[in-house]
C-alpha cells in the first residue's frame, strides 16, 4: 500500500494538511492578509502575530518542520525581515520578503522559492566604526516601516561619506528612491558620526519617525526622535531627551517606538542626564506626535543604574491591555506602568526582578492572549527565557515556566505566533545560533529546534503565512513545513513548491493518480475543468 499527504487550498491561499487533495479548479475565497510591515508587527510592539492558520503546535516538530532554503545577502541582517503578501511585482503576484544588511543593502526575495530576487539595490559605502559594539561596517541597522497605501519601504542608511545618516523612501516593486529621497538626517547637536539608527522606524499619521543612540557609548551624544513628512521627506519635529544634558540614548534593542489607541508614543532612554523636566535619561517617556512629552515613568534608583551604566532603556516597551506598558532593562527588573498617569519618579504600578542583572541587554517581552491567560515572554542576556502571566491589572510574579537554555551576554530575540487564541508558538533565536520553537501554554516545552547558521544578536524573526524568516550573518534563512504544497500565486496557473516528495496528479479525487516528474518550483497548467494533486512522500507495504 502506497502511503501519502493529501492537500488542499487553505483560506490564506496557501496549501494545507486536509482530507481532500488539492484542487486548483476551485474559487477560493481570500483571507484578510497576513502582512508585516513593521518591527515587531503590530504598534503595541506585541511581537506577535495571531493571523498565522498554518504552523500549530502539532505540526512544527522534527517529522514535518524543517529548513526550506535560504538566501544569500552581502552583510550582517540586523533589521528584522519585512513581509507583503501577494504584491503585484516581477510581471506577477508574489508574496515577498524585504532584507536589509549592514552594507547598506536592501532586497526584495520571493517569500516562497529560494534564488529568486525581485531586486536588490545598495545604497553606498557604510560607515565603519572604532567601536566594537558592531562590527565590521554600521548600515542599516533599524528595521524599516513598509507603508501598503503608497507601496513604500522607509529606511535609514549610514554612510562612510560624510559621515551621513540619510532617510530612504523605496518603492517595494522596484526599491528606485520616492518623494525626492534621499534625504540627509539632521538636527541640531545631531553628530552623524556618533549616533546610531538602532531601534525599528515607526510610521504614523503620515510621519516617519527614526530614533537615534549611540555606538558603544562613543562621543558627545544625545538621545534624538526625528519626524519626517513621509510624501516628501522634509523634517517636521525633533526630540532631544538631553538638551541641557548628555547621552540618554534610545536604542532599545532593535524595538520600535510604540503607539497607544490616542496616537501617543512610548520609548524608554538609556543612561544619562535626568531632571525630570528638560532631561529624561533613564526612562520611559511619553510623547505626543509633535514628540512633547506628556508624561514619564522612571526607576528610583535611576542613579545608581546610571551610574552603573545600566541602561533601563535596553528595550523598548510593549503596550498591553488596557492601559499599561511593560519593559525591562539591563537590571532585569520587569517594570509596569499605567500609560493614564507614569507616576514620574519611582512609582511604576509594579518593579520586580525577572531575570538577571548587569551590564546585558534587557530585551522587550513579547505579549499574547491565550486561551484563558495573559501571557508575557521575557528574553534577557545571561538568563532564562521565561513567560509570566498578566492578569489584566498586574504581573504575577512567579514564572509560568522557565527554558532550560540560558543566552549569554548577547542575547537573540523572541517572537510570536499563533490563531488568535490557540495554536501559540514562541520563537527563539538563541545565542547559540539555533532557533527554537516552544508550545507558549505549555512553555517550556521545545516543540522543535535546528541551527540558523551564524546568528545576530538582538535580532528577532518573522513569521507569516507558514513560514518563519531569520536574518543571520551572511543570508536569509526559511523554515517551514516540509510535508507541504504551498501555492505561490493562486488563480490562473499557480506555482507549486515543496521540499521533499514526488508530485502526483488526478483528474478525479478518487483516482488514478499518475506521477508527475516536475520537479519544484511547478507551474500548473490544468488539462481539464479540475486538478488534483498531492505528495508522495514513501512507499511500502
Amino acid at each position: 500500500m502506497k502511503n501519502s499527504l493529501k492537500f488542499s487550498i487553505n483560506r490564506t491561499g496557501k496549501v494545507s494538511c486536509g482530507l481532500v487533495s488539492l484542487t486548483i479548479a476551485l474559487l477560493v475565497p481570500r483571507a484578510q492578509a497576513v502582512n508585516v510591515i513593521m518591527q515587531h508587527n503590530d504598534l503595541a510592539r506585541t511581537g506577535a502575530n495571531t493571523s498565522e492558520t498554518i504552523l500549530t503546535t502539532a505540526n512544527v516538530n522534527t517529522n514535518s518542520f524543517g529548513k526550506l532554503f535560504t538566501d544569500s545577502v552581502d552583510g550582517q541582517v540586523y533589521a528584522q525581515p519585512l513581509y507583503v503578501e501577494n504584491l503585484s511585482i516581477s510581471n506577477g503576484t508574489h508574496n515577498v520578503v524585504f532584507v536589509c544588511t549592514e552594507n547598506n543593502s536592501v532586497y526584495a526575495f520571493d517569500a516562497d522559492t529560494g534564488g529568486i530576487t525581485y531586486w536588490h539595490t545598495n545604497f553606498g559605502t557604510p560607515y565603519t566604526s572604532s567601536c566594537g559594539d558592531l562590527t565590521p561596517v554600521v548600515g542599516i541597522t533599524g528595521t524599516p516601516v513598509i507603508d501598503l497605501s503608497s507601496g513604500t519601504l522607509y529606511m535609514d542608511t549610514k554612510l562612510a561619506a560624510g559621515p551621513a545618516h540619510k532617510l530612504h523612501a523605496l518603492d517595494i516593486t522596484t526599491g528606485s528612491e520616492k518623494f525626492g529621497g534621499p534625504v540627509t538626517i539632521s538636527a541640531s547637536s545631531f553628530s552623524a558620526d556618533v549616533e546610531h539608527q538602532r531601534p525599528g522606524l515607526l510610521l504614523l499619521n503620515g510621519v516617519v519617525y527614526l530614533a537615534f543612540g549611540s555606538h558603544c557609548d562613543q562621543g558627545s551624544y544625545h538621545g534624538f526622535m526625528l519626524g519626517y513628512n513621509a510624501t516628501n521627506l522634509s523634517q517636521v519635529t525633533v526630540f532631544n531627551t538631553t538638551p541641557t544634558g548628555s547621552q540618554g540614548a534610545i536604542w532599545s534593542g532593535g524595538m520600535a517606538p510604540a503607539v497607544d489607541s490616542s496616537g501617543n508614543i512610548y520609548i524608554m532612554t538609556g543612561n544619562g542626564t535626568f531632571d525630570g523636566t528638560a532631561n529624561y535619561s533613564e526612562s520611559m517617556i511619553k510623547l505626543n506626535g509633535n514628540l512633547v512629552v506628556q508624561d514619564y515613568a522612571t526607576p528610583g534608583n535611576w542613579s545608581t543604574l546610571n551610574s552603573g551604566d545600566t541602561d533601563f532603556g535596553s528595550g523598548g516597551p510593549v503596550l498591553l491591555p488596557t492601559h499599561y506598558a511593560v519593559g525591562m532593562g539591563k537590571d532585569g527588573n520587569l517594570c509596569l506602568a499605567d500609560i493614564n498617569n507614569m507616576g514620574h519618579v519611582g512609582n511604576f504600578v509594579q518593579d520586580f526582578s525577572a531575570q538577571s542583572g548587569g551590564d546585558t541587554v534587557g530585551k522587550s517581552p513579547v505579549y499574547w492572549q491565550g486561551p484563558g491567560k495573559q501571557y508575557l515572554f521575557v528574553l534577557h542576556s545571561n538568563s532564562r527565557t521565561k513567560s509570566f502571566e498578566f492578569t489584566g491589572t498586574s504581573i504575577i510574579t512567579t514564572p509560568l515556566g522557565t527554558a532550560s537554555f540560558s543566552m549569554n551576554d548577547r542575547c537573540g530575540g523572541l517572537s510570536l505566533s499563533a490563531n488568535g487564541t490557540s495554536n501559540g508558538v514562541l520563537w527563539e533565536i538563541g545565542s547559540d545560533s539555533n532557533l527554537r520553537a516552544y508550545d507558549a501554554v505549555n512553555f517550556p516545552t521545545v516543540l522543535w529546534s535546528g541551527s540558523v547558521g551564524t546568528y545576530v544578536k538582538m535580532t528577532c524573526p518573522t513569521i507569516a503565512n507558514g513560514k518563519v524568516y531569520v536574518g543571520t550573518s551572511s543570508n536569509l534563512g526559511v523554515w517551514g513545513l516540509t510535508d507541504i504544497l504551498y501555492i505561490q500565486s493562486p488563480g490562473s496557473n499557480p506555482v507549486l513548491n515543496w521540499v521533499t516528495g514526488t508530485l502526483q496528479e488526478a483528474t478525479d479525487l478518487s483516482g488514478p493518480w499518475v506521477t508527475n516528474s516536475a520537479v519544484s518550483p511547478y507551474t500548473v497548467v490544468p488539462t481539464n475543468t479540475q486538478m488534483f494533486y498531492r505528495l508522495l512522500l514513501r512507499s511500502g507495504p
